[in-house]
């Protein structure tokens, strides 16, 4: 009776033992909307991968980590099978997509994953060290925050294009209706202004100037330039929300 109690414990032991070996942590984070220079998202990937270089330990030819850079160039993905710089690579003055990979199985940090676009910004790592992993997690994302920003992506485009269709619609019938019955000037105007304010709305390629994730190969220390897409975002909003005012000060003046 004792040799067969004695084999299933060696076999449970045994058990035990490889499930907390091949035990991963994971650590996923999402975060808002982003707009960077090549040179500084440069500073935070060397970074991140002399953390993981510190956690591994010295890699040999056979076991060392496999790096990959994407990148979203005019519609296209672009694949560099090793860790490229983000300022040494040419593209346009800007990229809306960028993803870092690297996979080195069974270590304290076997995975890291920098994927960034329009849609979703996420930093993922896991490992066999839940304290490394999460700790590099918040540091990745610390440092990317600083560069985060609540005036663009997917959802803000989304949230504020249907309000302001909405508002120029109601405005146009409104505008429409009033100088269909009046033939006024006043009414004429702001049909007008309405009508080229949902045109704007609705044909300008706002992804583009207010993306969830810009990637910028020069970055302007002007600030007229640097925000540039949300100074015109306001400025179209401060027009069509000028066309009401504008109806009002015209009709007290007829």
């Amino acid at each position: 009776m004792r040799l067969p109690v004695l084999i299933s414990a060696c076999l449970s032991l045994a058990t035990t033992w490889v499930i907390a070996k091949d035990t991963e942590f994971s650590q996923s984070r999402n975060l808002p909307p982003l707009r960077l220079p090549a040179a500084d998202l440069d500073t935070i990937l060397l970074r991140t991968q002399s953390l993981i270089a510190e956690a591994n330990g010295p890699s040999s030819e056979q076991d060392s980590g496999r790096e990959t850079v994407k990148l979203g160039v005019g519609g296209h993905e672009i694949e560099i099978p090793h860790l490229a710089t983000a300022s040494s690579v040419a593209f346009p003055k800007e990229l809306f997509r960028f993803c870092y990979t690297y996979y080195r199985p069974n270590k304290p940090i076997s995975s890291v994953n920098l994927d960034f676009s329009d849609y979703s910004r996420r930093v993922s790592v896991s490992g066999e060290a839940a304290d490394q992993v999460e700790a590099l997690s918040k540091l990745v994302e610390k440092d990317l925050l600083h560069y985060s920003t609540v005036i663009g992506g997917a959802t803000f485009r989304r949230v504020v294009g249907v309000c302001l269709t909405v508002g120029l619609l109601v405005s146009l019938s409104v505008s429409g209706a009033y100088w269909w019955r009046t033939r006024a000037c006043n009414a004429l105007g702001m049909l007008i202004c309405s009508a080229v304010g949902l045109l704007l709305v609705l044909i300008v390629p706002w992804h583009s100037y207010l993306p969830g994730f810009a990637l910028y190969q020069s970055y302007s220390p002007f600030l007229l330039i640097r925000y540039a897409p949300q100074i015109s975002f306001f400025s179209l909003v401060a027009a069509l929300l000028g066309i009401p005012l504008s109806y009002f000060l015209l009709r007290r003046k007829a």
